[in-house]
């Protein structure tokens, strides 16, 4: 099967304000891609820069799978690094392909550079299967990505971008997140010596319902859809288990729309033995917000 590595291209040694706030975020993101890659039968390796040194590392990893695609995760805040490593898979020989939040808000940036083959815009776990199958396939070239939703390509310097592809509705259906492809007890650690306490993030749901500019240009969109509280538990039990979490940062593009859907996934919880509290996205200290136990009513 066609193999892949996926980048997080954050390196913490070169970005004093995630020095700063001491609490780095886990690649949630590509950890979804990864598992819905590895679980349609094809290769998929993670590369984390957080706590890498610099990008010799990743020339390292470059050297050591031989990746046949790499996909490349980019926030507005790591655009340069992201198009560094680009440069260095693409010399590696990788088909190179740019995701997540700022290159679906400005696939042409990225297209921009010679390096990078392919944007994949908005969600990109069925994209990114279609192309390794594509590629697989030997019909990876620009006559087949053409009718291919929910990507960017550039032809006779020109940027088309396809309409997205449809989003999944039923998010029960996404394994969880390949957690196991990163150094999860390094974050933890990370985060316990920085504020006595460890914390892992979840995701409940994707895409906001309001319109604001933001939601309208994000990966998830603006149609609003969300886990059934049981999967939720059910994640959140495994992670006990498996970490010993202290506990949960909510990372939804938006929380609480629905009351009802908290008290049944409090019920959940303390059914499968999985309450741990937690405080959404948007708190930053503990003195900011209260943690909320699930089994508070909300």
């Amino acid at each position: 099967m066609a193999s892949v590595l996926l980048v997080h291209p954050l390196f913490l040694s070169k970005n004093p304000t995630e020095q700063e706030l001491s609490s780095p975020y886990f690649p949630l993101g590509i950890l979804y891609l990864a598992s819905f890659v590895r679980e349609s039968g094809h290769t998929v390796t993670i590369f984390d820069g957080t706590f890498e040194d610099d990008e010799s590392a990743f020339a390292e990893r470059l050297r050591t799978d031989e990746p046949d695609i790499v996909g490349i995760s980019a926030l507005a805040t790591t655009k340069a690094m992201a198009l560094t490593l680009a440069r260095m898979a693409h010399d590696a020989g990788a088909v190179v392909l740019a995701g997540g939040p700022d290159p679906t808000l400005t696939p042409a940036a990225y297209l921009a550079d010679e390096s990078v083959d392919l944007v994949v815009h908005h969600e990109g776990e069925q994209t990114m299967v279609a192309l390794l199958d594509l590629f697989e396939a030997g019909r990876l070239d620009l006559d087949v990505v053409a009718a291919e939703p929910g990507i960017a390509y550039r032809a006779d310097g020109r940027v088309t971008i396809n309409e997205p592809r449809p989003p999944l509705e039923d998010l029960d259906e996404l394994p969880l997140p390949a957690r196991d492809l990163i150094d999860m007890e390094r974050y933890l650690d990370s985060w316990t010596e920085a504020s006595g306490y460890s914390s892992v993030t979840i995701a409940t749901s994707r895409g906001c319902p309001y319109g604001c500019d933001w939601c309208r240009a994000s990966v998830h969109g603006t149609g609003f859809r969300q886990r059934s509280p049981e999967s939720v538990a059910a994640e959140v039990a495994h992670l006990n288990e498996r970490y010993e979490i202290d506990r949960l940062r909510v990372v939804d593009d938006v929380e609480g729309i629905e009351r009802g859907w908290f008290d049944r996934w409090a019920a959940a919880a303390t059914e499968q033995d999985a309450v741990v509290p937690f405080e959404p996205l948007n708190a930053i200290t503990v003195d900011d917000i209260p943690m909320l136990d699930v089994q508070d009513s909300l």
